[in-house]
């Protein structure tokens, strides 16, 4: 080749001048209209500098109301001044370990692993407590009370105070049987001696949902020890989310390359999907693409509206596509069962579009022996239709009269032949 390939695309004719500070995982210094929560969630760290645990705290709020950066801002934060002796004068330690429960850490098992060998309990400086010579390896494989007795060890050792951040705690099975451990842990942690001062470790959790109904499905005893602070983040308006974009915009978009006419209508588009400052930035980005790939310098008003739809779309493949396999079968045979609506015998009256759970899990063992899959019990699949359901995937409700009996009605959330499709793809059915 010329070595050429790539001079074309590599010459300064795009609109933005930093595309990082457009990502979802960029966390920015200043988080505007959140000083009050960030006030309320430093205010209960803050006694880890007196190396005293702080309280659990559960964080509720639509997606992109700013949930995850303000507690990644404030943990930051937190380590920082930790490393500083002048305002550490108790030399109190403390470490953070963060999981997305969506993205693998769903479980109790799973949590508990990736707190024992997070890097935070793994870092230099801290005395080594192993397993059996193990230290900062690999540990899965080892029973729950293991990881368990690992993680109270190390803590203990160290009298370090372990922050477990659960974003999207709602989605651990286990939810109630996992905060009953790491709670109750903190009885058993001991007292040592660090610098001449008898110290205490502990163990707190700061739980972030979508949802606040989420804990009305805790039992008492849990939501009792989770609860012990709660903060509601509201959605943003329109003006909130215009000054947010237009920051985000002076820092990634070059000088002049969108109009403030463009900023306020993907704001408007985003304060009326919950006031999502995550999806705004989404079309933010994507609207600059769109110009930048018809190579033009600035952003015009039919980019903002189609880069709306292509970002509306992605959305929905990326929520479904990341699902558990399981739960896209779910998914795919609430579609299918649509499209093969005229073959089932109905009980009823109800809309086409309306399925009996019966009739859906029947073509959920009929496309799990598709593909090889054992089907989960009636159980599971409705503990996945719930999980479905939270997600705005689906819909269900109770039969009434005219039925016999009482079912579940189950009505899809989008269109069956898109949703079919994503599915397909996914899962490599034909």
């Amino acid at each position: 080749m010329s070595g050429k390939l790539f001079d074309d695309e590599l010459k300064d004719k795009g609109v933005f001048k930093d595309l990082g500070v457009l990502s979802p995982h960029y966390i920015p210094k200043d988080l505007p209209y959140r000083k009050q929560e960030i006030k309320q969630i430093t205010r209960s760290l803050a006694s880890i500098f007196l190396n005293v645990k702080p309280n659990n705290i559960f964080l509720y709020g639509k997606t992109g109301t700013g949930k995850t950066s303000v507690v990644k801002n404030i943990t930051r934060e937190l380590e920082s001044t930790l490393a500083d002796k002048s305002k550490n004068k108790n030399n109190a330690r403390a470490a953070v370990a963060y999981m997305n429960c969506r993205l693998g850490y769903n479980s109790k098992y799973q949590v508990l692993l990736k707190i024992v060998e997070d890097d935070s309990l793994n870092r230099e400086g801290l005395k080594d407590t192993p397993l059996e010579g193990v230290r900062g390896g690999k540990l899965s494989g080892r029973s729950p009370t293991e990881l368990q007795q690992r993680m109270r060890a190390t803590i203990e050792s160290n009298a370090v105070h372990m922050i477990v951040v659960l974003d999207e705690v709602d989605m651990v099975k286990d939810v109630n049987e996992l905060i009953y451990i790491l709670t109750r842990m903190n009885d058993e942690i001991g007292e040592v001696e660090f610098d001449g001062k008898t110290c205490r470790g502990s163990i707190s959790i700061i739980g972030i949902s979508n949802k606040y109904s989420f804990k009305n499905d805790l039992d008492p005893r849990t939501k009792s020890t989770l609860c012990e602070e709660e903060i509601v983040f509201k959605p943003y308006n329109a003006n909130q989310l215009k000054t947010i974009l237009k920051h985000r915009v002076k820092m990634g978009f070059k000088k002049g390359s969108i109009s403030e006419s463009n900023i306020a209508l993907i704001a408007a588009y985003a304060a009326q999907t919950n006031g999502d400052a995550r999806y705004g930035l989404r079309l933010l980005q994507k609207a600059g693409e769109i110009a930048q790939n018809n190579k033009r310098k600035r952003v015009k008003k039919d980019d903002v509206k189609e880069a709306k739809a292509r970002v509306e779309e992605d959305v929905i493949n990326e929520l479904i596509t990341t699902l558990p396999e399981h739960q896209q079968i779910v998914l795919y045979s609430i579609a299918d069962a649509i499209a093969r609506g005229s073959q089932y015998k109905r009980l009823s009256d109800a809309p086409a579009d309306v399925l009996f759970s019966g009739e859906v899990y029947e073509n959920y063992e009929r496309i799990c022996k598709h593909l090889n899959r054992n089907p989960r019990t009636m159980r599971w699949f409705g503990e996945y239709l719930k999980e479905l359901e939270m997600l705005g995937l689906v819909t269900l409700t109770l039969s009434g009269s005219g039925v016999r009996g009482t079912t579940t009605l189950i009505r899809l959330g989008g269109s069956p032949a898109d949703i079919k499709k994503i599915v397909a793809s996914s899962l490599g059915l034909h």
